[in-house]
């Protein structure tokens, strides 16, 4: 099969300057191995219909994206109002796609999951954990020990792996490390009043 196509989408408002784009840097030192990967900047080149033939050829995606206020970038949301119409054509459907969002402090999951939502009723395939959060707070101090309940720059290789695999057509994916403990733990310290 090659070296498959896989389309990287910047859709946040920092462009190649900021952190969405520095993690899309990221994933292309995994996926450049095994796949040809394109971009493009959604903060230069608004809209749908000046990328339409580059998403045609891709076989894959990766989708990034900032969190403003509890959604994703508006370059990339007049990017997805202006390709509705392509919605279940065959510049998507089963297509495997990733989705990477970048947040300061909180909101990013739930980005995430609404991306991918209209991601797959657009038509693409989304692979077993091909998508993260990065926050610069759960990044915590530099020799801080990893909570393994929080996304970090390592599960990215995990994220591409997956998207590589479900291009391939493989069934090889891989799991990110979990906490194992018990969700219903006590883990709010008692507050004591001046």
């Amino acid at each position: 099969m090659g070296r498959p196509p896989i389309l990287f989408v910047n859709g946040a408002l920092g462009g190649a300057e900021g952190n969405s784009a520095a993690l899309l840097d990221l994933a292309a030192r995994h996926l450049a191995p095994r796949a040809e990967v394109s971009r493009i900047d959604l903060s230069v080149e608004e809209g749908f219909a000046t990328h339409a033939e580059a998403v045609g050829r891709a076989q894959g995606f990766v989708f990034a994206t900032g969190t403003y206020w509890d959604s994703w970038g508006s370059p990339l949301q007049r990017f997805l109002e202006e390709a509705t119409p392509t919605e279940g054509s065959d510049l998507w459907l089963g297509k495997p796609v990733a989705v990477l969002v970048t947040e300061h402090s909180v909101g990013g999951k739930g980005v995430l999951s609404r991306l991918q939502g209209v991601l797959s009723t657009f038509g693409l395939l989304l692979p077993p954990m091909a998508g993260l959060v990065l926050s610069a707070v759960a990044q915590g101090p530099p020799r801080a020990p990893p909570d393994p309940d929080l996304w970090c720059p390592a599960d990215l290789e995990i994220v591409c792996h997956n998207l590589l695999e479900a291009v391939s057509g493989g069934r090889a994916f891989r799991a990110w490390p979990t906490d194992p403990g018990s969700p219903g733990r006590r883990w709010l310290r008692t507050l004591q009043g001046p």
